[in-house]
């Protein structure tokens, strides 16, 4: 229950073996503070605990209950996850969201019935001391009590789900911040994730990162790492499951401060670089900027000509072989702007044709030739 405070979570035992908690974590959907669950929390067969506290959980927004055992702190790598809820907002004052039946991962919001079970509205809670009786002689009672034999908790199986896949890495982040890794479940339900791994390249000496984690059905999860694992001159993230698997990866040449690769859209196995986008659909690929010119300058044109070039035989003329050639020009771009002095006007592939030239200069030398003898010829005469 997200209204009043304080606020409440109710945990119940649907197996068939009592479960100790003790020491077991309640937390949002991250931050550095959370809730530790007491001592001698004990949770008989079919019965509940009700834990009431500040446990942060976000009023007016969207927000993620999570219970983590006792391995480690819910901001350690090592955590490991055990249930979760996410909702949008809060369901109001004296609204609950509740799981029907219990156990089952079906989430409604109704009125409050905190310490019942939720189908049959029958009391879960049932306390670990004895109570004492009135009659002079003791007779048994009917509530159980703790088992001094130790307790079995009850763990979940790993498992490699498919469609698990890497949606955005931070590789690169600025000062005082950490690198952090968002998945995608692309199955319509959720997953747990337990004991998957966080790798970069494979055998480069590091060791993969550890991690348990919840997604829900075709959404986003963000967990971050404690210490730097990324090279920013280039690396490899790779997502393995328990088993040490690979179930995806990606590869990087260089890298941007502040920015992070993230895939063009769920359905695509391409990144780009974008900004970032924490458990939520990716933004879009950041496109390179040009400086503007206030001259024109040489753009790179690539011309491709063709050319014919002949074989001759070493012996005889003999039947010549054409070859096509394709060579690769770079020319300025023709200016459409006030020509000034030492600008190209254009550019062109073809081949000059220089007879017309040539038989001009042979009529005029021809000319002047017959010009100079009929002036002799005038003067002998």
């Amino acid at each position: 229950m997200i209204e009043p405070s304080p606020q409440s979570v109710e945990i119940i035992n649907t197996g068939t073996e009592s479960a100790d908690i003790s020491g077991w974590h309640i937390d949002d959907a991250g931050g550095s503070t959370f809730y530790t669950i007491p001592n001698e929390s004990i949770i008989f067969p079919n019965s509940c605990l009700i834990f009431s506290a500040d446990f942060n959980f976000n009023k007016s927004s969207s927000d993620t209950v999570r219970l983590f055992d006792k391995t480690a702190v819910p901001t350690s790598l090592q955590s490991i996850l055990i249930d979760s809820f996410s909702y949008k907002s809060s369901s109001g004052s004296g609204i609950s969201y509740f799981r029907l039946p219990d156990g089952e991962n079906i989430w409604q919001s109704g009125q409050s019935s905190l310490g019942k079970h939720n189908a049959t509205k029958l009391t879960c809670l049932i306390s670990p001391t004895l109570t004492p009786t009135i009659n002079i002689t003791p007779t048994p009672t009917a509530i159980p009590t703790p088992n001094s034999t130790a307790t079995q908790i009850l763990s979940p199986t790993p498992y490699s789900f498919n469609n698990i896949f890497i949606s955005e890495v931070m590789v690169n982040p600025a000062v005082g911040e950490k690198e952090w890794v968002e998945l995608f479940n692309k199955n319509d339900f959720p997953v747990t994730l337990i004991n998957w791994h966080i790798d970069d390249l494979e055998n480069e000496g590091s060791s993969p990162k550890t991690f348990s984690i919840n997604i829900q059905a075709n959404n986003y999860a963000v967990f971050e790492l404690i210490s730097s694992v990324f090279n920013n001159s280039g690396d490899a993230i790779r997502l393995l499951d328990y088993n040490l698997t690979e179930k995806d990866s990606f590869e990087y040449d260089t890298s941007d401060q502040g920015k992070t690769f993230g895939k063009v859209s769920s359905d695509s196995s391409v990144f780009c670089l974008q900004q970032p986008s924490k458990n939520q659909a990716n933004n879009s690929c950041i496109s390179p900027t040009t400086t503007p010119q206030s001259t024109p300058t040489g753009i790179p044109t690539t011309i491709q000509q063709s050319m014919i070039t002949t074989n001759k035989s070493t012996s005889t003329m003999s039947t010549k072989k054409s070859t096509l050639v394709n060579r690769n020009y770079y020319i300025p771009s023709v200016s459409t702007g006030p020509l000034t002095q030492g600008e190209i006007l254009g550019a062109t592939n073809r081949k000059s044709d220089k007879t017309p030239l040539r038989s001009l200069s042979f009529v005029s030398f021809s000319y002047s030739v017959l010009t100079i003898i009929s002036i002799l010829l005038k003067m002998k005469s």
